[in-house]
């Protein structure tokens, strides 16, 4: 009686640890299914190449052969995924002229390419949904995306879709007419930089480059089309072109160099970032941010459940 007593002791723990195991899988299926969708998505997406006469919000990034973009699906109707391939898979009928710059190069072919029909706003990522540069809101770009208070999109022109201001806000992080002695003596960017913004902003006297440039990491952003045709067509053609041409600096260094300029390109000033807060409704911190003036935190996003 006892053995029996104490079998049954035994099932009846070991049916409470399989339903707490049960439990506790789906609950991590439901916190990660965007990572578990992640891993046991297929490699390639096949999509058509978009027509962005009607397309009102349309999001723009490149992506190699392994990178997964199958995010971008999910995310119509409200915005059509404009996919180029840096690789030139047949899959994806967008491609570049060749794969260098990193994400600059897909980012100015899509302006070239649709100059004349641009939507109405264009969100320019990079090829997979999670970031590392992603900060408060959420991890994922198609996250922060549907956060995204579009009326502000509007009214700015140019939001960063990072908030945090640290990497990359410190003006002093690029003074292009005073490189670093360290600067110099390695041979950073840094030291070419003001020949560099010269050459792509189409400047003949160096007087015309700036001290001082500062803006917040990490080459996401949303620009409406009136801030991409403050710029001319032969601006862009340009800045495509460097990148082709360009053999001092490596596919890293020519990416870096478009991180820092591109709040520049769609006209904020030369020193710019969006003021830092946490992700939290009922905390937020509003911070003066660099250029004298200040960006409430809730009106770029809304804080609400995904």
């Amino acid at each position: 009686m006892a053995w029996y007593l104490s079998r049954r002791h035994h099932v009846r723990l070991l049916l409470l640890i399989a339903l707490l195991l049960c439990t506790f899988l789906v609950l991590i299926g439901a916190k990660y299914s965007d990572m578990i969708e992640w891993w046991s998505s297929p490699l390639s997406l096949e999509l058509p190449a978009p027509d962005s006469h009607k397309v009102k919000q349309a999001i723009v990034l490149g992506k190699t052969k392994h990178e997964k973009v199958n995010w971008t699906c999910k995310m119509l109707p409200e915005w059509v995924p404009f996919v180029y391939s840096v690789e030139n898979d047949p899959a994806f009928k967008l491609h570049v002229p060749r794969n260098r710059g990193r994400e600059a190069m897909p980012y100015l072919t899509f302006i070239i390419d649709h100059y004349d029909t641009l939507p109405e706003i264009t969100a320019f990522v990079h090829g997979t949904d999670r970031q590392w540069h992603n900060d408060d809101i959420s991890p994922y770009t198609s996250r922060i995306l549907k956060r995204l208070r579009l009326e502000t999109v509007r009214t700015q022109g140019y939001v960063n879709l990072r908030c945090r201001t640290d990497p990359g806000c410190n003006p002093t992080a690029i003074n292009p007419h005073n490189p670093t002695d360290i600067d110099i003596l390695n041979n950073d960017v840094r030291v070419k930089f003001l020949g560099i913004y010269m050459h792509l902003f189409g400047m003949e006297n160096a007087t015309e480059v700036p001290h001082e440039l500062g803006g917040v990491c990490c080459a996401q952003f949303v620009v409406t089309r009136e801030r991409i045709l403050q710029r001319p067509l032969e601006d862009y053609v340009r800045m495509r072109q460097w990148i082709l041409e360009e053999k001092s600096l490596n596919e890293f260094e020519m990416g870096w160099v478009f991180e820092k300029i591109w709040h520049v390109i769609f006209g904020q000033e030369e020193v710019f970032a969006c003021a830092t807060s946490m992700a939290n409704a009922e905390h937020p911190r509003f911070e003066p941010i660099l250029g004298g003036y200040e960006l409430n935190y809730l009106a770029v996003f809304e804080l609400k459940a995904p």
